[in-house]
C-alpha cells in the first residue's frame, strides 16, 4: 500500500507536474515574443554601426568600390555574432561590393536591412545582416532546456522540503499512523511505542488502543491456559503470538533526521549553487602577474575550502557536543552566509579566499552539529536509516544545486548566484531554529582525540582500504568534477548552465544505484569485491579522456565515475564498520579516521589537478588520476587476496554520501 507521506509527495509531484507544464509553455512564448526582437534589434544596431564606419569613409572622399578592409570587417562582425549568417553590403542597383558569409538555403531567413547614406541624407549602399533561423530556435530552446532543468530540481526540492510544509510534528504523526496501518495489513497485531507528540499519540489512540486489548485478551487466556495446565492451547497462543506479534512491542521509526533534513538540505543547497561557476570566478579575481597561473587560481579556492572542512571534523564534531547540536547549526550557517556574502562582494582574489575559508568553517560546524544531532537521537538499526535520510538530502541538494547555480550565474552574473547562496544559508538558519529542539544533548563522552585516529590506524586491513580506495575515490571525484570538467567545459564555450546540467550525472547516478549495488553487495556477500570494481570502473573512465578529450567522453568519464563509486560506497562504508567492531571502544576512532582520509582527498584531488593541468592539460590530467585510481584499487585487492568474498553482516550508508 502507498503510505501517507508517499501519497503527498505524489499528489504534490502532480500539482507542480502541471504547474510547470503551464509555466514552460508559457516560457516557450515569452521567449519567441522577446528574444527574436532581441537579435533583429541587434542586427540592426551591428548594420548601424558598420553603416556609420562606411558613411564616415565615403565622406572623406573614399569611393564605395574602392574601400578596403569591409570584407574583413564584415567577417569578425560575424565571428563574434555567430547568429548573423550573412553580411552583404550592395549598391543601389544592387551589385554586391563586399560580403561575409553564405545564406544558401535560408530564403525564409530574418534579414535587416540598413541604408548607408550620404550627409545629405542620400542613399548610397545597403547593409543587409541575415538571422541564421537555427540559432533563434537553440536560443529558445536553450531557455527550454534551463525551464525543464529547473522545473525538475523544484520538484525535487519541494519533496524534500515535505517536512518542512507539514511540520516536524506532523511528519511524526503520519509516520506513527503510517506504521500502524502497514503492520495491521501484513496481519501484525503488535503493540507499537508512543512517541512524545501529542498529535502522534492522538492520531493512533484508537488503534493503540484496540491493540492493548487484544494483548490483554491474549495475556489472560494464556494465563487461564497455564492455570489449567492446557499444553494444547498455550501452543495454540503461541503460535499466534509468532504470527501476529501480540504482546511484542515494536519501536517507532526515529524521526530525528526528519527534523534536521529541510534545514540540512537548504544549508547544502546553498554551497551547491556555487559549484559550476566557482572555478572560473576565481580566475577572473586572480590578478594578472600575480605568480598564480589560471589553473592554480581556480584551484587554490577549492583547495582551501575542502582543506578547512578536513581539518574541523574533529575538533567540530567534540565542540558540537559541548555547545549543542542547534546552536553549532546557527552559528555555523551565519559563519557560511557570511562568506557567501563576502565572496559576492570582493573584488580581491586574497578576499576571496578568506570568503571561502570562512565559509568552510560554517559548513563543518553544521555538517557535524546536524550528524550529530541524527546519532544523538537515534539508536540501532534506527541509526541506519536515520542517516540514510541525512545522506539522501545532501545527495539530493548536490543534484538540485549546480543546474541552478548555473543558470542564475549565466542570467544574473556569479555575484548574484553567491548572494542566492547567502540567502539559503540564512533560511537554513531559520529552519534549524524552529524545527531543532531547543534543549541541549547531555554530552555522550569527551569526544575524538588525535591519538584515537593513531590507535584506529591499527585496525586489520583499515589503513590499505583507505589509502587503496577511500582517498584516490574522493581525489578523482573532487578533481574531476569541481575543477577539470567544468574548466574544460568553459574552454569548449559551454555556459555555466550547461556546466551545472553536467555537474548533475554524478549525484543523479549515485542516488539511483547506491541502493542497488548495496543490496547486491549485501546478497553476495562481496563487499570487498564491489569496492574494488568500483574503484577499477571509475578510474577507467578517466583514462578514456586522452583519447578524445570531447563532450563525450567528458559525459562518459562522469558516467563511470557515478557508477563505479555507487558500487563502492555503500561496500567500503560496511568495511570501515566492520574494522570498527573489531576495535571494540576504538570504533569511533576508526569512522573518524575514515572521514578525515576522505576529506583529505577532497582537498587534495583540486590541488593535484590544478598542478597537473598547468603541465600536462586537462586530457592527461584525469587519465593520471585515474591510474591513481585503478592503481589504489588493485593495491587493496592485492593486500586481501583470498578475502574479497567478506562475510560481514554490519549495514552502512556512505559516511557522508555527498562530493565532499
Amino acid at each position: 500500500m502507498i503510505g501517507f507521506r508517499a501519497g503527498i509527495s505524489i499528489a504534490i509531484a502532480l500539482v507542480l507536474c502541471v504547474a510547470l507544464a503551464v509555466i514552460g509553455w508559457g516560457a516557450r512564448s515569452a521567449a519567441e515574443r522577446t528574444i527574436v526582437p532581441e537579435i533583429l534589434a541587434k542586427a540592426e544596431s551591428v548594420g548601424r554601426s558598420a553603416a556609420s564606419l562606411i558613411e564616415v569613409a565615403h565622406g572623406a572622399g573614399i569611393p564605395l568600390e574602392r574601400m578596403v578592409g569591409v570584407r574583413a570587417y564584415f567577417a569578425d562582425l560575424r565571428k563574434a555574432n555567430r547568429e548573423f549568417v550573412l553580411i552583404r553590403l550592395s549598391a543601389p542597383d544592387g551589385r554586391e561590393l563586399a560580403r561575409a558569409g553564405d545564406a544558401a538555403g535560408m530564403a525564409d531567413a530574418p534579414v535587416v536591412h540598413t541604408a548607408v547614406t550620404t550627409r545629405a541624407g542620400v542613399p548610397i549602399a545597403d547593409i543587409a545582416v541575415t538571422v541564421d533561423p537555427g540559432v533563434i530556435s537553440q536560443e529558445v530552446g536553450g531557455v527550454l532546456i534551463d525551464v525543464a532543468f529547473i522545473g525538475i530540481v523544484s520538484l525535487l526540492i519541494a519533496l524534500e522540503l515535505v517536512a518542512l510544509v507539514i511540520g516536524t510534528s506532523g511528519i511524526a504523526a503520519l509516520a506513527a499512523l503510517e506504521e500502524r496501518l502497514r503492520a495491521l495489513a501484513k496481519g501484525r497485531l503488535a503493540l507499537h511505542e508512543t512517541g512524545t507528540e501529542s498529535r502522534a499519540r492522538d492520531l493512533v489512540a484508537p488503534i493503540d488502543q484496540q491493540m492493548s486489548r487484544l494483548a490483554e485478551r491474549h495475556a489472560a487466556a494464556r494465563a487461564a491456559a497455564e492455570r489449567a495446565g492446557d499444553a494444547e492451547a498455550l501452543a495454540q497462543l503461541e503460535q499466534i503470538s509468532r504470527r501476529t506479534g501480540l504482546g511484542a512491542v515494536t519501536t517507532p521509526e526515529c524521526q530525528a533526521a526528519v527534523a534536521v533534513r529541510p534545514a540540512l538540505f537548504l544549508f547544502m543547497l546553498a554551497e551547491e549553487l556555487t559549484r559550476p561557476f566557482l572555478p572560473r570566478f576565481a580566475q577572473a579575481l586572480a590578478p594578472a602577474g600575480g605568480g598564480i597561473g589560471p589553473d592554480m587560481a581556480a584551484s587554490l579556492p577549492i583547495v582551501a575550502f575542502m582543506a578547512v572542512v578536513a581539518l574541523c571534523q574533529i575538533p567540530f564534531a567534540a565542540l558540537s557536543e559541548r555547545m549543542g547540536r542547534r546552536p553549532g547549526f546557527l552559528i555555523g550557517a551565519l559563519l557560511a552566509a557570511s562568506g557567501y556574502a563576502l565572496s559576492a562582494s570582493t573584488g580581491d582574489y586574497m578576499m576571496f579566499l578568506a570568503a571561502r575559508v570562512t565559509t568552510a568553517v560554517g559548513y563543518a560546524l553544521v555538517f557535524v552539529s546536524a550528524q550529530g544531532h541524527v546519532v544523538d537521537h537515534s539508536v540501532g538499526n534506527a541509526r541506519t536509516t536515520a542517516l540514510a535520510v541525512f545522506v539522501r538530502a545532501i545527495m539530493v541538494a548536490s543534484l538540485c544545486g549546480p543546474p541552478i547555480g548555473g543558470v542564475v550565474a549565466d542570467r544574473l552574473g556569479p555575484q548574484a548566484a553567491f548572494l542566492l547562496a547567502a540567502g539559503l544559508a540564512i533560511v537554513a538558519l531559520g529552519v534549524a531554529a524552529l524545527t531543532l529542539p531547543a534543549v541541549r544533548q547531555a554530552a555522550k563522552g569527551a569526544g575524538l582525540a588525535w591519538s584515537d585516529l593513531r590507535d584506529a590506524a591499527r585496525a586489520p586491513r583499515l589503513m590499505a582500504l583507505l589509502v587503496g580506495c577511500a582517498f584516490p575515490a574522493k581525489l578523482l571525484l573532487a578533481a574531476l568534477c569541481f575543477l577539470l570538467v567544468p574548466l574544460q567545459l568553459q574552454a569548449l564555450g559551454y555556459s555555466s548552465a550547461a556546466i551545472g546540467r553536467f555537474q548533475m550525472i554524478y549525484p543523479l547516478l549515485m542516488v539511483m544505484l547506491v541502493p542497488v549495488f548495496a543490496a547486491m553487495a549485501d546478497h553476495t556477500s562481496a563487499r570487498a569485491s564491489f569496492v574494488v570494481l568500483g574503484g577499477v570502473v571509475a578510474g577507467a573512465g578517466a583514462l578514456a579522456l586522452p583519447f578524445y578529450p570531447g563532450v563525450p567522453t567528458i559525459a562518459l568519464a562522469l558516467v563511470m565515475l557515478g557508477i563505479g563509486q555507487s558500487m563502492s560506497i555503500a561496500s567500503q562504508s560496511a568495511l570501515v564498520a566492520d574494522s570498527a567492531s573489531a576495535t571494540g571502544g576504538r570504533s569511533a576512532g576508526v569512522l573518524g579516521l575514515f572521514r578525515l582520509v576522505e576529506r583529505s582527498g577532497n582537498a587534495a584531488g583540486p590541488a593535484a589537478a590544478g598542478a597537473l593541468l598547468a603541465s600536462l592539460g586537462f586530457a592527461l590530467a584525469g587519465a593520471l588520476l585515474g591510474a591513481v585510481v585503478v592503481a589504489g584499487a588493485a593495491m587493496y585487492a592485492l593486500a586481501g587476496r583470498g578475502t574479497l568474498r567478506g562475510t560481514a553482516t554490519h549495514g552502512a550508508s556512505a559516511s557522508e554520501g555527498n562530493a565532499l
